[in-house]
């Protein structure tokens, strides 16, 4: 385990006396060194995995385009007349498999969607063959999908089809699968 006068060296490196009891300060300079040592660490191994940070998206939006913006459509099932937190819930899971999935197959996507403020629009589905004819249609025009189904705990069966995410894609493309449908 430890070995003899392994305590006695760390205190001569922090040059604190060889008393063999540990401060606070001492136990407190420790956790300061171990803490700014892991996210030195952690902010290497993150440049090297290129993962996208917030701070990379900053408020700032630059719309190179207006009127072809990238945007992610949320088909909501009104049939199954889930309550505004049940909708949500479904909205916020369609939304983190949507990006999560734009993320691995199409990453720039992500980025450009993220340039123009990640927008999100809702739109109304009278039924569940809609929304698979939906995913039918997004598919065939090369774009991303994801189908969200409920775990059934509350307002739903389980294995209910709720919400369908469009995209990330431009507003043109959306317009040809998603155009014809209205506003939640």
């Amino acid at each position: 385990m430890n070995q003899p006068g392994t305590k006695q060296k760390i205190l001569k490196i922090m040059g604190i006396s060889n008393s063999l009891d540990f401060s606070p300060f001492t136990t407190f300079s420790l956790g300061t060194i171990l803490g700014a040592t892991c996210v030195y660490y952690f902010l290497k191994m993150r440049r090297k995995c290129d993962i996208p940070m917030a701070d990379e998206y900053s408020e700032k939006y630059e719309f190179p385009d207006p009127h072809n913006e990238y945007r992610l459509i949320m088909g909501i099932r009104n049939d199954l007349k889930m309550q505004k937190g049940k909708v949500a819930a479904q909205c916020g899971h369609a939304a983190v498999a949507a990006y999560a999935k734009a993320l691995k197959h199409k990453p720039q996507t992500v980025k450009r969607w993220l340039s123009y403020g990640g927008t999100k629009i809702t739109v109304r589905i009278d039924s569940e063959e809609e929304l698979l004819e939906l995913d039918k249609k997004a598919k065939s025009a090369g774009i991303l999908s994801s189908i969200i189904r409920d775990a059934g705990q509350t307002q739903v069966a389980p294995g209910t089809r709720t919400v369908i995410a469009v995209g990330p894609a431009p507003k043109s493309e959306l317009d040809k699968v998603t155009g014809h449908l209205k506003l939640y």
